[in-house]
């Protein structure tokens, strides 16, 4: 009887062995080792692989894992080992070409370099005297045709043509005022034209006084262009800025003489890309717009933070504290103070309009009366 069951035994771990042993065969391919070394004074067959070296395989966590046969034991790689790395790409290093100031010959070259170094140097007259000389013109122009197609329409009503009735007439009857239609369609697109582009140049924004001031000292200090060429910087009232004026506000103005004054190594390196430091080996000194407007943005995000800490925290301590009717007087001046100063934020840091102003002390205001009415005494 115990002979059978051994035999049993030993035909059901040859079966295990022999599954075992394929997946042995396969783990050098998935683990990219050589097979599992045979300990001294051993013997492996396939037909004596327990159960638990199959599961050592298929559970491979652990470093050592021992098989069903006594003395047996084969190390598993982990399973960080197991993943494979992928290769990284080798950087590269683009090459920075930015036009010098100081590689522009001078003149028209060094001039237009400068205003092109930066996005707040781009000013130009948009020339509005000009524009209304030829709006004029284009006008008086167009008068003319309408008091002349006036008098044909006259003429032809006093004489019952059929001119003002129909467009089916003769070559002869219709070429007059066809002659006429075609001159008047010729200057009223000529005055579109201009009156489009007048528009257009109407609602570019005006340049920032110090913006102005900087343009105006470099041409008057470098002289890049004769007296009479460069007089069209003194027409202030006439120039025009590319420059979009979204959030460039009081504020940024501020910081950016703040930093031409206090310029040192620090701030070159806060403010100061390898961009803009090779723009110029002069004095002039150029600045990041990108780290100079996340500078902006993180003050203003710290004042509005202080905005909305200091008076919660004077309202709160004003109705625990105290708790009289001259508390509660206090509190709507904290109320009204601090949306006057949350405005003034707006309006001097910031770009927005009126409307936005007003809706934002609103809500400002509003947060403040729901937290002053929930927070009882």
């Amino acid at each position: 009887m115990n002979n059978s069951t051994n035999d049993l035994k030993v035909m059901e771990e040859g079966e295990v062995g022999k599954e075992c042993a394929q997946t042995l065969e396969l783990l050098p391919s998935l683990t990219g080792k050589t097979a599992v070394p045979e300990i001294a004074g051993t013997t492996r067959t396939s037909s004596f692989v327990s159960k638990s070296e199959k599961n050592a395989i298929i559970e491979p966590t652990k470093d050592v894992k021992r098989c069903g046969v006594k003395g047996w034991f084969t190390f598993v790689p982990s399973f960080t080992k197991l993943i494979k790395r992928i290769p990284r790409r080798p950087s590269y290093n683009v090459p920075v070409n930015v036009r010098q100031l100081e590689q522009c010959p001078r003149g028209y070259p060094n001039l237009a370099a400068f205003l092109d170094s930066n996005e707040s140097f781009t000013l130009y007259r948009r020339f509005g005297y000009l524009q209304a000389r030829l709006l004029l013109d284009k006008q008086d122009e167009m008068r003319k045709l309408e008091e002349k197609l006036d008098e044909m329409d006259k003429e032809d009503e006093e004489n019952r043509s059929k001119r003002l009735i129909t467009r089916d007439l003769k070559e002869q009857d219709a070429g007059p005022r066809r002659e006429l239609f075609k001159a008047i369609e010729e200057r009223f697109c000529e005055y579109a034209h201009i009156l489009t582009t007048a528009q257009t140049l109407m609602a570019f924004n005006r340049p920032a006084a110090s913006d102005y001031q900087s343009v105006a000292n470099y041409i008057y200090n470098r002289e890049p262009v004769v007296e009479d060429e460069r007089t069209w910087i003194y027409c202030k009232e006439d120039m025009i800025t590319l420059r979009a004026g979204r959030e460039h506000a009081w504020l940024d103005t501020g910081i950016e003489r703040l930093l031409r004054f206090l310029h040192c190594q620090l701030i070159e390196w806060l403010f100061c890309s390898k961009e803009t430091k090779l723009k110029s080996r002069g004095i002039e000194v150029y600045y990041d717009r990108s780290r100079i407007n996340a500078f902006v943005n993180t003050l203003i995000a710290l004042i509005i933070l202080l905005l909305l800490v200091v008076p919660i925290y004077i309202l709160y301590h004003l109705i625990h504290d105290v708790n009289t009717g001259r508390a509660y007087a206090i509190c709507i001046g904290v109320l009204l103070v601090s949306t006057l100063a949350f405005s003034a934020v707006l309006s001097l840091f910031t770009r927005a309009r009126r409307h936005e102003t007003l809706a934002a002390a609103a809500a400002y205001c509003a947060v403040l009366v729901v937290f002053l009415g929930n927070v009882s005494p």
